[in-house]
Protein backbone atom coordinates (compact mmCIF):
# COMPACT_ATOMS: atom_id res chain seq x y z
CA UNK A 1 0.00 0.00 0.00
CA UNK A 2 1.35 3.30 -1.16
CA UNK A 3 0.77 6.94 -0.36
CA UNK A 4 -1.10 8.08 -3.41
CA UNK A 5 -3.15 4.60 -4.69
CA UNK A 6 -6.86 4.79 -5.50
CA UNK A 7 -8.58 1.90 -3.74
CA UNK A 8 -12.23 0.50 -4.09
CA UNK A 9 -13.19 -0.54 -0.68
CA UNK A 10 -15.65 -3.75 -0.54
CA UNK A 11 -18.29 -1.46 1.19
CA UNK A 12 -18.35 0.56 -2.76
CA UNK A 13 -16.32 3.32 -0.99
CA UNK A 14 -13.34 4.34 -3.00
CA UNK A 15 -9.95 6.35 -1.08
CA UNK A 16 -7.45 7.93 -1.84
CA UNK A 17 -4.18 6.38 0.40
CA UNK A 18 -2.58 10.05 2.02
CA UNK A 19 -0.35 8.41 4.84
CA UNK A 20 2.86 7.78 4.58
CA UNK A 21 4.20 4.58 2.64
CA UNK A 22 4.96 1.53 5.34
CA UNK A 23 2.17 3.23 8.34
CA UNK A 24 0.20 0.25 7.59
CA UNK A 25 2.88 -2.22 8.43
CA UNK A 26 3.68 -0.34 11.19
CA UNK A 27 0.30 0.30 12.90
CA UNK A 28 -1.89 -1.89 11.34
CA UNK A 29 -4.14 1.35 9.79
CA UNK A 30 -3.62 3.63 6.93
CA UNK A 31 -4.95 7.25 6.01
CA UNK A 32 -7.41 7.87 3.20
CA UNK A 33 -9.72 10.61 1.78
CA UNK A 34 -12.91 9.58 0.46
CA UNK A 35 -13.41 10.06 -2.73
CA UNK A 36 -16.68 11.45 -4.24
CA UNK A 37 -17.71 10.95 -8.34
CA UNK A 38 -16.51 13.66 -10.37
CA UNK A 39 -18.53 16.18 -11.08
CA UNK A 40 -19.96 16.78 -7.31
CA UNK A 41 -17.74 19.50 -5.87
CA UNK A 42 -15.96 21.86 -7.81
CA UNK A 43 -11.68 22.04 -7.59
CA UNK A 44 -11.03 24.54 -4.78
CA UNK A 45 -8.19 25.37 -2.30
CA UNK A 46 -10.60 22.37 -0.14
CA UNK A 47 -11.00 19.71 -2.88
CA UNK A 48 -9.37 18.29 -5.89
CA UNK A 49 -10.65 16.91 -8.87
CA UNK A 50 -8.76 13.64 -10.18
CA UNK A 51 -8.92 12.18 -13.57
CA UNK A 52 -7.19 9.08 -13.17
CA UNK A 53 -7.27 6.28 -12.13
CA UNK A 54 -10.66 6.83 -11.58
CA UNK A 55 -12.79 10.48 -12.11
CA UNK A 56 -13.43 11.69 -8.98
CA UNK A 57 -13.08 14.68 -6.15
CA UNK A 58 -10.93 14.26 -3.07
CA UNK A 59 -12.30 17.14 -0.18
CA UNK A 60 -9.35 17.33 2.40
CA UNK A 61 -12.02 17.28 5.15
CA UNK A 62 -12.97 13.86 4.32
CA UNK A 63 -9.78 12.00 5.95
CA UNK A 64 -10.81 8.99 7.54
CA UNK A 65 -8.49 5.83 9.48
CA UNK A 66 -8.77 2.39 8.44
CA UNK A 67 -7.62 -0.82 9.56
CA UNK A 68 -5.95 -3.47 6.96
CA UNK A 69 -9.07 -5.83 7.56
CA UNK A 70 -11.13 -2.95 5.40
CA UNK A 71 -8.98 -3.79 2.40
CA UNK A 72 -9.54 -7.40 2.59
CA UNK A 73 -11.38 -8.12 -0.70
CA UNK A 74 -10.24 -4.22 -2.16
CA UNK A 75 -8.67 -3.32 -5.44
CA UNK A 76 -6.39 -1.23 -6.16
CA UNK A 77 -7.45 1.03 -9.13
CA UNK A 78 -3.82 2.48 -9.14
CA UNK A 79 -1.92 5.87 -8.28
CA UNK A 80 -2.85 9.76 -9.28
CA UNK A 81 -0.10 11.57 -10.72
CA UNK A 82 2.40 13.37 -8.95
CA UNK A 83 0.69 16.81 -9.87
CA UNK A 84 -3.19 16.10 -8.48
CA UNK A 85 -0.93 14.24 -5.40
CA UNK A 86 0.45 17.91 -5.01
CA UNK A 87 -2.35 19.47 -5.22
CA UNK A 88 -4.35 17.27 -2.60
CA UNK A 89 -0.95 18.19 -0.49
CA UNK A 90 -1.86 21.88 -1.18
CA UNK A 91 -5.51 21.12 0.15
CA UNK A 92 -4.33 18.82 2.58
CA UNK A 93 -2.48 22.10 4.55
CA UNK A 94 -4.78 24.68 3.86
CA UNK A 95 -7.85 22.52 5.71
CA UNK A 96 -5.56 21.97 8.66
CA UNK A 97 -4.08 24.91 8.57
CA UNK A 98 -0.23 24.47 8.59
Amino acid sequence: MNRGEVWALPDGRNVLLISLTGLEEAYGAVLGIVLHEGGRYPDTAMSVTIGDPLPCTAVAVNIVSLRLDRFEGAKLLGPVDASAMARVDAALRAVQDL
